[in-house]
């Protein structure tokens, strides 16, 4: 397990490298995956879903406490499975993660752009799925979208959106939205983090409201040059740079 938790790293890096030397576009970045690929598609795209326009996953099935479904609130996630592919628990587990879909689209109409198809008569190979690359190429990512909820489920993976937690750690989690420039967040089990913001989040000239586990603050927000170029060079994606960086801590009392 400890190898396979670099994993998303190594994707970050892989793609990092593309942009710089392979001229893409990290808007239009896909992941797709069949039977062990599939796993992977599973494990990956849900713990980095900031770093693609669309994720699907094939003849696979998540393996318990690794993902979170929460974190796919603004990433198109689509699954397939077969009903007769029952070892390894892989439709089971496919049909649990659906209905946790399921319940987290109905309390948030709109969100959640996640689609299970079972494919009854079908067993681990020869899924109808060939044309789901063409699926996928529809979706261009949205780097900045305004609710994100991040649980986190791992001691590594540190950035999420425009979210960061220097000490990541399994089992904590933050939800945060940024609307007329006011940013709300609600945490659990974390201590200090940062909220990185720019001109597409908030607006420069007005004061800036944070709200933290119901204690309002007003801050005066301002680009910083410095901030942008560390930003950059941490996440290695223009899209993912900002100019405002507000630390703060919900274990400070």
């Amino acid at each position: 397990m400890p190898r396979i938790r670099q994993l998303p790293p190594l994707v970050v890096n892989l793609i990092r490298q593309f942009a710089l030397f392979g001229d893409i576009d990290p808007d239009k970045v896909y992941l797709i995956g069949y039977s062990h690929g599939g796993y992977g598609a599973f494990f990956i795209g849900p713990k980095i879903p900031d770093r693609f326009a669309a994720v699907h996953a094939s003849a696979s099935a998540p393996t318990d406490g690794t993902i979170s479904p929460l974190t796919l609130r603004n990433t198109p996630f689509s699954f397939m499975v077969g009903g007769n592919d029952t070892m390894y628990g892989r439709r089971e587990r496919c049909e649990k993660f659906a209905k946790e879909i399921d319940k987290l689209k109905e309390e948030n109409k709109g969100d959640f752009p996640v689609r299970f198809e079972l494919k009854e008569g079908f067993g681990h190979g020869g899924l109808p799925d060939r044309d789901k690359i063409k699926e996928l190429y529809e979706h261009t990512r949205n780097p900045v979208p305004r609710h994100l909820s991040w649980e986190l489920t791992d001691a590594v993976v540190a950035d999420f959106f425009w979210l960061s937690v220097p000490q990541p750690k399994k089992g904590a989690g933050i939800d945060a939205v940024v609307r007329d420039n006011a940013v709300r967040l609600r945490t659990h089990d974390v201590g200090a983090f940062e909220v990185y913001l720019d001109g597409r989040l908030i607006d420069f000239g007005k004061p800036l409201k944070v709200t933290l586990n119901g204690e309002t603050q007003t801050v005066t927000a301002r680009p910083s040059l410095r901030t942008l170029c560390e930003s950059l060079l941490r996440r290695g994606d223009p899209k993912l740079a900002f100019s405002y960086r507000l630390a703060l801590d919900a274990g400070r009392k």
